[in-house]
């Protein structure tokens, strides 16, 4: 028989074997999902006013688990949208992205946001930018008057943008509670689209359009938005003709 120290000596071996031996528990995690994009970035360099830009995103599934696209958002003239849901590991998928220039001018980014589910961060930020050269452009494209009376003229207007050979007139609105007309400016500076209130313009909020034609072919029309408020003029008791009470004989 072994003898007690024997028997002590082999239940020590057999629990070192034991703790150093791999347990199931101690397998390697699976990592999460991982959004991978090939750039984050794109420039669409110098075109004319009025080009389309489009440009897909495309993105890689690096992580262990499916990855989750929650939303694509873009910001103003843009849209955004990606085919792929779900991307299982090793996956691929894209977001095509488009952008509408036709009242741009200038240096320009646009920034598209892109929600997913895997933690940190679950959120990632696109860019497109490049310089948008005007043919006829407006600034600002859209324009607000604020609070005007009948025959007023708006203190803000719409500085037009053209090539050096194009002309502009005339000037038409499609409502009834604005006329429009353009000012020319001396040397460098660019014309202005001023807004005045119909004398008999009704009241209340009101949106319309001025359409300024231009000699350029590949813009004939400017369409300028304009919105604001038709207020009528506050009367006063000075400003009415007092009564005298009438008499009698």
């Amino acid at each position: 028989m072994l003898s007690r120290t024997a028997m002590a000596g082999s239940a020590a071996w057999l629990v070192m074997l034991a703790a150093c031996s791999p347990s199931p528990s101690s397998a390697p995690a699976t990592p999460p999902a991982k959004i991978a994009f090939a750039e984050m970035s794109y420039s669409f360099g110098h075109i004319d006013q009025g080009t389309p830009v489009t440009h897909r995103f495309d993105f890689r599934n690096s992580g262990g688990l499916d990855l989750t696209i929650d939303n694509v958002r873009a910001s103003c003239t843009c849209t955004a949208v990606t085919g792929a849901k779900i991307v299982p590991p090793g996956g691929t998928g894209s977001v095509d992205v488009s952008f509408d220039t036709t009242d741009q001018v200038g240096r320009k980014a646009r920034t598209i946001t892109v929600y997913s589910h895997y933690p940190p961060p679950p959120v990632t930020h696109l860019t497109l930018v490049g310089t948008i050269h005007a043919i006829v452009a407006a600034d600002p494209p859209q324009l607000y008057v604020g609070h005007l009376h009948r025959g007023e003229t708006a203190r803000n207007g719409v500085h037009v943008i053209t090539s050096d050979a194009a002309t502009l007139g005339p000037v038409l609105t499609d409502g009834v509670a604005i006329s429009a007309a353009v000012e020319e400016r001396q040397g460098d500076e660019r014309a202005e689209v001023r807004v005045t209130i119909k004398p008999d313009a009704p009241r209340g909020p009101f949106r319309e359009n001025v359409r300024v034609h231009t000699s350029d072919a590949r813009r004939p029309v400017l369409v300028i938005r304009v919105r604001g408020t038709v207020d009528l003029p506050f009367v006063t008791q000075l400003d009415v003709e007092p009564t005298l009470p009438l008499k009698h004989g």
